[in-house]
């Protein structure tokens, strides 16, 4: 699924020079890229997505120097023009494309071109000609086909309900409808991280196996976030049996991306909830570096510790586990590990 892409990890490059960014994402060399009647178009295999710069995406801001959802923003069921705000978006970048859609990175700055091309570029702007270049001004914007609208759909709201867990990434706003075909829609994702070297094992670089991020520390710290995504994850009643974490190889950071297989489940547990769950935990455990079971064990009993009883450890606004997922969880992972 095409999330993995955004965040360019460059570890391996195609004959063509194109970068190779997951090997579930399409890849398309510069001569695949047309431009046709709109400063930016793409013809890809599933379908074409085009662009005008900006891009006008309603229900998200820039507060306090961050990317926000508004405040005052309808429910996803509202129509996009009864929103109260809307923000431009400018040069988009093709980061790659699956079955549920395309993403493609943005910049909430105006860049210095613009003035002397009003009518928009025909090539994506050089780095050095954006007015801030820093990673919190990106935003991506995944366009859904029209058969995988629903699943876009419902990934932005599964995100809305995992927006106090850690190590996952955000929805912002809600769908906006895609402009140039009836059917399909938009969704605003943050946040993307650029790979800062070509090689995923070295400083900047990034990877989805824990086993390739540097041992120490970063190691450990990886453990750690992937425990706390899972059990944040439980604790607001959401499960995926689509893993997807990009780590960077010297830090250990983790980010869980993809959720458009991810479901509710509800308490009381149902059989297919229960039989869906120990997927979703035998898929995390996999994640764990045999040498850091361990860690991993003792990083989950801290967490179950925190939530048992109080229903709180470091997040006041979520709540506690229920019963049945905490049995799951102790006799998966305590026996597993």
């Amino acid at each position: 699924e095409p999330h993995r892409h955004r965040y360019q990890d460059v570890g391996d490059v195609d004959n063509d020079g194109a970068t190779v960014t997951a090997t579930t994402t399409t890849l398309l060399s510069s001569s695949e890229v047309s431009t046709g009647n709109s400063p930016y178009s793409w013809n890809l295999p599933n379908g074409n997505v085009r662009f005008e710069s900006p891009l006008s995406f309603a229900g998200i801001e820039v507060r306090d120097g961050r990317l926000k959802s508004d405040p005052a923003s309808p429910p996803p069921s509202s129509s996009p023009s009864s929103m109260p705000s809307s923000i431009s978006l400018w040069d988009p970048t093709f980061l790659g494309s699956g079955g549920s859609g395309a993403v493609f990175s943005f910049s909430t700055s105006r860049p210095n071109y613009f003035n002397s091309q009003p009518s928009g570029p025909k090539d994506a702007a050089p780095t050095e000609n954006r007015v801030d270049d820093d990673d919190d001004d990106m935003v991506a914007i995944k366009v859904s086909w029209k058969r995988s609208r629903s699943s876009v759909e419902n990934e932005c709201d599964i995100l809305h309900s995992l927006e106090n867990v850690p190590h996952v990434e955000r929805c912002l706003g809600v769908p906006n409808a895609y402009p140039y075909e009836e059917g399909r829609v938009m969704i605003a994702l943050a946040p993307v991280v650029v790979a800062k070297s070509s090689d995923p094992l070295s400083d900047g670089g990034i990877t989805s196996s824990l086993n390739n991020v540097r041992r120490g520390a970063p190691q450990r710290n990886a453990v750690r976030g992937v425990v706390e995504a899972m059990v944040g994850m439980l604790r607001v009643g959401v499960y995926t049996l689509d893993v997807q974490p990009l780590v960077m190889a010297d830090t250990g950071e983790v980010m869980f991306i993809d959720f458009t297989e991810a479901k509710h489940f509800s308490d009381p547990l149902t059989p297919s909830d229960e039989s869906s769950l120990v997927g979703f935990c035998s898929e995390m455990i996999a994640l764990i570096p045999d040498a850091l079971s361990d860690v991993a064990v003792e990083d989950l009993v801290t967490e179950l510790n925190g939530v048992r009883v109080s229903g709180s450890s470091r997040n006041d606004e979520m709540p506690p586990l229920p019963e049945k997922v905490v049995d799951i969880l102790e006799n998966m992972w305590m026996d597993t590990l």
